[in-house]
């Protein structure tokens, strides 16, 4: 009885203590504008530890790579980096980068691009020499990322110039490395409806939805045999999801990380969300 009052100060404090530190880490304006995050779901986001905060830069040539900050989740890692080239060379959505990405010393994909020129506020200041870039990593192994140490490496700013050999604007490299933050909060909802799809029995196992994406399980008898008479070489994929919510308007999926993987017996699709979801 003497140690329970100690106990739960020492509660109290932690929780105290967790709390700051949470909500120390404020989005990024671009980032929640990115996706459409309200300030509810940036609260939630930051309380829940999808949010990480970075502020690591690289400088080489006069240009400089900076990356603001990560939103996670298990299926992939979205970073947004401000590009600042020197005075006088204009960024664009035609200019690319083709980064090396390692997590854990281990090679990752990703899906990148300078943000579009159509939108207004693609330069962090205004200024035509500066724009952000966006960087999604894909999860496809589901792994814990979680404080191991992510590597960037970008190698030459280059932009079209009309030949097959593109323009080099910038030489580098410039390397950024930091230790990821996130925490996971999928929820996974198990199903268990077994459909008949041209002829063949298909069971929808489970559903695993987070903020930004989702991850769908099939199986079934006939799960075999209606992806041996798929030629999904040539389609891109089994099957083409769309996510309805309640009022009936469809949830917009994105071209960030996701996929398909496949065997005789079970089948999983990922998509990636363009906005955040009210899960």
């Amino acid at each position: 009885k003497k140690k329970f009052p100690l106990v739960l100060a020492a509660v109290i404090a932690a929780l105290g203590v967790t709390a700051a530190a949470v909500y120390a880490i404020q989005w990024n304006g671009k980032m929640a504008e990115r996706f459409g995050a309200d300030e509810r779901q940036q609260n939630q986001l930051a309380s829940d530890g999808a949010l990480g905060s970075v502020d690591q830069s690289a400088t080489e040539n006069g240009l400089t790579v900076t990356a603001l900050q990560t939103l996670g989740d298990r299926n992939g890692v979205y970073v947004l980096f401000d590009v600042k080239a020197p005075e006088g060379i204009a960024l664009s959505d035609e200019n690319w980068f083709s980064p090396n990405v390692t997590v854990g010393g281990e090679a990752v994909s990703w899906t990148g691009s300078f943000m579009s020129s159509r939108d207004k506020t693609a330069s962090p200041s205004g200024a035509a020499n500066e724009r952000y870039f966006e960087l999604w990593l894909n999860n496809s192994g589901q792994e814990d990322w979680n404080g191991k140490t992510i590597t960037v490496s970008f190698g030459e700013l280059l932009a079209p110039n009309g030949t097959e050999k593109p323009e080099i604007v910038a030489a580098g490299p410039w390397k950024l490395s930091w230790a990821l933050s996130y925490l996971d909060r999928t929820r996974t909802l198990r199903l268990d409806g077994t459909y008949e799809i041209n002829g063949r029995d298909v069971t929808v196992d489970s559903l695993e939805l987070s903020p930004l994406s989702m991850t769908l399980h099939l199986g079934g008898s006939g799960l075999g045999q209606l992806i041996a008479h798929s030629d999904l070489d040539e389609c891109g994929c089994l099957l083409v999801p769309v996510l309805k919510l309640r009022d009936g308007t469809e949830f917009p999926l994105s071209g960030g990380p996701g996929g398909e993987k496949y065997t005789d017996t079970g089948y999983t699709l990922t998509r990636s969300f363009e906005n955040i979801l009210d899960v």
